[in-house]
């Protein structure tokens, strides 16, 4: 089976576009999908998915972008320390997506700055494209 999604932290955290979450939670056998689209699945399709699913939007307001960045790295970051597999997905899996394993990378130490995080994100996931707003906000959090 093709593998749309990418891995960020070998064996434990991978990320995507929201149509892969169930091929990354069979395949990898994921303990945890976190959605960080604005809008996330409906109630009805919450009870339909396989997976355990969280919904943890990265904002689009300026004065919510940072902290809802924070938020997400640090539960994906905390998922991690306990041992669980981590999906996280936006709508195409190179926007929000991609900002929330830039930030995940520098909360578990795994990159020492922003630029480095970048850089591995797009290594693993090259169309990632990190829009001037989340970027600002990386910048507040993590320079």
């Amino acid at each position: 089976m093709e593998k749309n999604y990418d891995v960020l932290v070998k064996d434990q955290i991978f990320f995507g576009g929201a149509k892969d979450a169930e091929a990354a939670f069979e395949q990898e056998a994921v303990d945890v999908v976190i959605d960080v689209r604005v809008q996330g699945l409906t109630s009805e399709e919450q009870e339909a998915v396989s997976y355990s699913y969280k919904h943890m939007p990265i904002a689009d307001e300026d004065i919510a972008v940072a902290s809802s960045i924070q938020h997400v790295a640090k539960e994906i970051a905390s998922s991690y320390e306990v041992g669980q597999k981590v999906y996280v997905h936006c709508g195409s899996g190179g926007g929000r997506a991609g900002v929330a394993a830039t930030a995940v990378l520098i909360e578990l130490g795994l990159a020492h700055s922003l630029e480095e995080a970048e850089a591995a994100v797009k290594k693993a996931r090259p169309q990632v494209t990190i829009r001037p707003k989340m970027e600002d906000a990386l910048q507040q959090l993590y320079k």
